[in-house]
């Protein structure tokens, strides 16, 4: 039987941020003051990102299994469209990226490029986070499932990527919640995908030079979903998937400046699924495992690698 493509929706959602640096406390009384956070002062203004990542993943089913563990980096820009009437304009383009699989005991280039690669995506996020609208990504195909890649992207970048503050001033303690929720329906079947993020001010810090707010965020990603889909025999399987991804990590944003400075991200995603002939009535379970470690951070244009 081939495997199901659906689980493949979650897969972007696990490309997250991570690391650690250095940092020096902020001078003034931002613990009990607090301070706006905002993406307004950067309206107009384009940065660039560097991402490093460390994945590992796992598959099996029965009779085989499979692991990998991979390294990339990749750059990408970041640019505030605009801040006004309690929404969000953020545009991301994707730069370059390397990648580098171990296999065999040896660590193996990838000469493949990703089809994000020379794309833009820009998403529009209202004040409470959720994706109201998005433009771009004009050359990503469709997955096998019928999956709209372009939307799924969109939506993994509105609720994981883009960091959401209230507007109210933040101190030292507060915290604040934002949840989503992306239903997809594809050929094969139906999956919804609800992520939650819990944001807390741990402290007011300089990091790279820039006065930032610094925020402890866990995310949590549940997911379920049931379906059918046909294999290169003709048999029909009726599937169900449900699975959970968890994650901590580290929000650096420069409150003054409008823009995210460092992030750390420590990632799992655990899922079954489960499926069933519908001739035979046999059942077999399926399970994926990925673990991401990330460091993204904000660099100069003349770091950049094209």
């Amino acid at each position: 039987m081939k495997r199901i493509s659906v689980i493949l929706i979650v897969l972007a959602a696990a490309i997250l941020y991570t690391g650690c640096g250095g940092e020096m406390k902020l001078t003034g009384n931002y613990a009990v003051e607090g301070a706006k956070i905002s993406y307004s002062p950067a309206a107009g203004k384009t940065v660039y990102y560097r991402s490093d990542s460390d994945d590992l993943t796992e598959f099996s089913e029965q009779g085989y299994s499979q692991s990998t563990l991979s390294k990339s980096t990749s750059y990408q820009s970041f640019t505030v469209d605009y801040v006004k009437n309690d929404t969000t304009s953020i545009t991301y383009e994707f730069l370059s990226e390397e990648v580098g699989v171990f296999q065999n005991g040896s660590f193996e280039q990838q000469d493949e490029e990703s089809d994000l690669i020379g794309q833009k995506l820009t998403i529009v996020v209202d004040r409470d986070g959720k994706l109201v609208d998005w433009s771009g990504l004009e050359d990503i195909e469709p997955n096998e499932s019928g999956i709209d890649r372009g939307e799924m992207i969109a939506s993994n970048y509105a609720s994981i990527f883009f960091d959401h503050f209230p507007a109210e001033k933040q101190k030292v303690g507060d915290t604040w919640k934002r949840e989503n929720i992306m239903d997809v329906s594809t050929k094969e079947g139906d999956m919804r995908q609800q992520t939650t993020k819990d944001y807390e001010v741990v402290d007011f810090v300089e990091r790279d030079g820039l006065a930032c707010v610094k925020c402890k965020v866990i995310i949590t990603i549940l997911n379920t979903g049931e379906g059918t889909t046909d294999d290169d025999e003709g048999n029909t399987y009726a599937y169900f998937n449900e699975g959970r991804g968890e994650g901590k990590g580290t929000v650096y944003f420069a409150f003054e400046s409008g823009v995210p400075v460092y992030t750390t991200f420590n990632w799992i995603v655990d899922f079954t699924i489960t499926s069933v002939n519908q001739t035979t009535q046999e059942e077999n379970e399926f399970s994926y495992y990925n673990e991401q470690k990330v460091v993204y951070h904000l660099v100069d244009q003349s770091e950049v690698k094209e």
